[in-house]
């Protein structure tokens, strides 16, 4: 109600104009591609270097991305990543195993896998002396020996790398295989066609946790799975399950207790590395120290539209695993984890797993850590590669203490309880992606090939990859970001992706995308000439393209090499908006260093830069004494407008962003008079603020009657109209010098 005045005086009020804004969290960039390690095709925040190495890995110059994080990360607090790994897995078109015999013991011994040099031909050997045969691998008959103490051992002869220069590798050698190699042993090679590894990239898991045999039967309980996917998975971690308490060992439950250890895959038991500890947990769904309330056990996917699914109960606490356990209905309540399931073979035999040296497991005459033996057998190891489609379990048997090691499942000591704890090892993690293609980088990518991925069309498995990271970050509620990059890959070559990353940030429309626009060259006129011919075929104010190529010092390695723009540019953008604002430039002398940049692949002349930009295409320059600089802030944008320089873009989209993000509580408020007060009053003061640190000339907010008509307000919609004038940056200074004759007068 108005207030009334009567009689003559001095009247104050208050208008609370302090309104605070709600919902505007941090903002970083997004980056794309692949990384030796972590969770794949999934965005994570990573928020330290630190955790980015605990996550994806130590930077080793393995991939541009890694070294965009990391320099990235050096200016700003938040980064969010996506995992570039493998769609669909790949075939080993030929393999081998040798297969030994001696009297009536046979053994599979040994096996290869082809290279993408050559395959595996030639026919069944004898052995001479101690094991020696012949193998022809398509590029040579090449003489070798099952003795690994020999210098011409399998290993040394073929090499274990996937990328060696012979046709094939040794994928796997069984050092206790049980054969006697005489004179009287008989080596033959089974050809075994092809391995199909079909998946994409997934996490790795142990064999299902089982519990003490109960009526003569096991009972699966649980499975443990990494967070994280890939090859490396398999051999990051363990788990020690120990302490274990039968059923009625607690007072007040009806189930028993253990422990679970996350430890270091290379530790030992007498020096161990405990990584994560958790101590008396249950089976028991309704306890506070139900494992998967304790651990966690959410899986998140996430679809062609970015929509996430989310299964599982109890959010991950872990770092590094989850859990995923079996209905409590399906088995008593006396079970504890006590033994697991059989181990699968990582290879397809021609109908010979029983040929093939099964898990052996420790027991110990104390029984103290049982389970699979990964420091008295070396061969063990084999079983933690990566397992393909149709491959079986051998002669491979389920682990049990009360079974295996001899331990029943009786009495509660102390010392029994001692003695009851095992490992399990992890299998399955994959990265999906062929062992014998080479990661190509600087002037070696190719279409087919940037850093080991085929990008070539909009069907290649790379391309794939990447727009399954691109529709996971097209998600505008669940992922905020402002800047994308995706290093390694460039529209001359990858068209496909890049052009998809592209309407991706448009369909966003609160994101800034630096693209590379080519590979590396050592020719000045192409290069140039190649990058202007990409940015005048695009036309788009939310990507910007830079040239040339610059190199750096990997920390981490200690060596120079030559990494695209988009590599070390999101740090001058993190910079230029610590020390300024999103509205100003990322440009020029003040605001454009290329921190970490030692050198120029092409030192552009002045003319080249009028090239460049004349084709929106923003200069590297290298000044003498002044450093390499980004020269210019022009987007894509083909018709002159504001929005054809990269300040004003990204003004919007953070004046968008904050608006957006504060007017989402107003939603389902009364469309009255009150609420468009407070929407007025948290937008006028955040542009005064902007136009006081020079973002605007002008701005003006109208959310009032003449836009909330009656015929607007009946549809629910509160309308607002904002006007702006962004500021204009001085790209070019113009300064006339006039001689003037003796005598001439300078007038006010």
């Amino acid at each position: 109600m108005a207030e009334k005045l009567v009689s003559p005086g001095v009247f104050t009020r208050e208008n609370d104009l302090s309104y605070i804004a709600q919902g505007v969290g941090a903002i970083g960039g997004a980056i794309v591609g692949p990384f030796k390690q972590g969770p794949a095709f999934k965005p994570t925040i990573v928020t330290s270097p630190s955790e980015l190495e605990d996550i994806f890995g130590a930077a080793d110059g393995t991939y541009y991305t890694e070294l965009t994080a990391q320099n990235y990360l050096r200016e700003t607090g938040l980064v969010t990543i996506c995992r570039v790994a493998g769609i669909g897995g790949y075939t080993d078109e030929n393999s081998a195993y040798i297969k030994a015999t001696s009297g009536s013991n046979s053994a599979v011994v040994g096996v290869l896998y082809s290279t993408q040099n050559g395959s595996i031909t030639g026919s069944s050997f004898h052995s001479t002396t101690n094991g020696n045969f012949v193998v022809n691998d398509g590029t040579g008959n090449y003489s070798a020996s099952l003795n690994s103490n020999s210098t011409a051992s399998i290993e040394h002869v073929f090499g274990t790398s996937p990328l060696g220069q012979k046709g094939a590798y040794t994928y796997a050698l069984f050092k206790n295989s049980g054969v006697n190699f005489n004179s009287a042993t008989t080596l033959s090679i089974e050809y075994n066609g092809t391995q199909q590894y079909a998946s994409d990239a997934t996490y790795a898991s142990t064999p299902s946790i089982q519990s003490q045999l109960i009526g003569g039967n096991r009972y699966d309980l649980f499975t443990v799975h990494t967070l994280a996917d890939g090859n490396v998975e398999n051999t990051r971690f363990k788990v020690t399950i120990g302490n274990v308490k039968p059923a009625g060992s607690v007072a007040g439950s009806d189930y028993g207790t253990f422990s679970l250890y996350v430890r270091a895959y290379g530790d030992t038991d007498k020096k161990q590395t405990v990584l994560e500890q958790y101590n008396n947990i249950t089976l028991d769904p309704n306890s506070i120290n139900y494992i998967s309330r304790v651990i966690g056990d959410t899986l998140e996917t996430i679809d062609d539209n970015g929509k996430v699914t989310v299964t599982g109960d109890w959010a991950n606490k872990s770092k590094y695993i989850r859990v995923e356990t079996k209905d409590s209905s399906l088995y008593p309540v006396v079970a504890v984890p006590y033994g697991h399931d059989v181990y699968t073979i990582p290879f397809a035999t021609n109908g010979d797993d029983e040929l093939v040296p099964a898990v052996t497991y420790a027991t110990g005459s104390t029984y103290v850590y049982a389970g699979i033996d990964l420091e008295g057998n070396p061969d063990n190891s084999v079983y933690l590669k990566p397992i393909p489609s149709d491959a079986g379990t051998g002669v491979n048997t389920a682990f049990g203490l009360d079974s295996v090691a001899g331990l029943p499942l009786t009495g509660s000591v102390a010392s029994d309880v001692a003695k009851r704890i095992f490992n399990v090892a992890f299998q399955g993690g994959f990265d999906g992606l062929n062992p014998t293609i080479p990661s190509y980088k600087g002037a070696d990518i190719t279409s087919t090939n940037a850093q080991g991925l085929d990008c070539s069309t909009s069907t290649a498995n790379g391309t794939k990859g990447y727009v399954k990271c691109l529709d996971a970050l097209s998600n505008v509620d669940e992922w905020d970001i402002n800047l994308l990059v995706t290093p390694g890959v460039n529209h001359m070559d990858h068209p496909a992706v890049t052009q998809y990353a592209m309407d991706m940030v448009e369909n966003r429309a609160d994101t800034f995308y630096i693209m590379d626009a080519t590979a590396l060259t050592t020719n000045s006129t192409e290069g140039i000439a190649n990058a202007v011919a990409v940015a005048e075929s695009l036309d788009t104010n939310y990507t910007a393209v830079y040239y040339p190529w610059v190199k750096t010092i990997d920390t981490n390695t200690n060596k120079l090499i030559a990494v695209p723009p988009s590599v070390l540019l999101p740090r001058v953008y993190a910079a230029n908006d610590a020390s300024s604002a999103e509205w100003f430039a990322p440009a020029g002398l003040n605001r454009g260093g290329i921190t970490g940049a030692v050198a120029v692949l092409d030192r552009l002349t002045h003319s080249d830069r009028d090239t460049l930009y004349e084709g929106k295409v923003n200069p590297i320059a290298q000044f003498p004494g002044q450093g390499i600089v980004a020269f210019g802030q022009k987007t894509l944008q083909s018709r002159p407008s504001a929005l054809d320089r990269i300040n004003v873009r990204r003004l919007l989209i953070a004046v968008k962003k904050y608006i957006a993000s504060t007017s989402r509580y107003l939603v389902f408020e009364q469309n009255t008079t009150d609420t468009r007060n407070k929407f007025l009053n948290v937008v006028n003061p955040y542009l005064e603020n902007i136009q006081q640190k020079q973002g605007l000339y002008a701005f003006k907010v109208v959310m009032d009657d003449t836009n909330n008509t009656p015929d607007v307000i009946d549809r629910n919609i509160l309308q607002g109209a904002i006007f702006l004038q962004p500021t204009k940056t001085a790209e070019f200074i113009q300064i006339d010098f006039n001689v003037l004759p003796t005598g001439a007068t300078f007038n006010a």
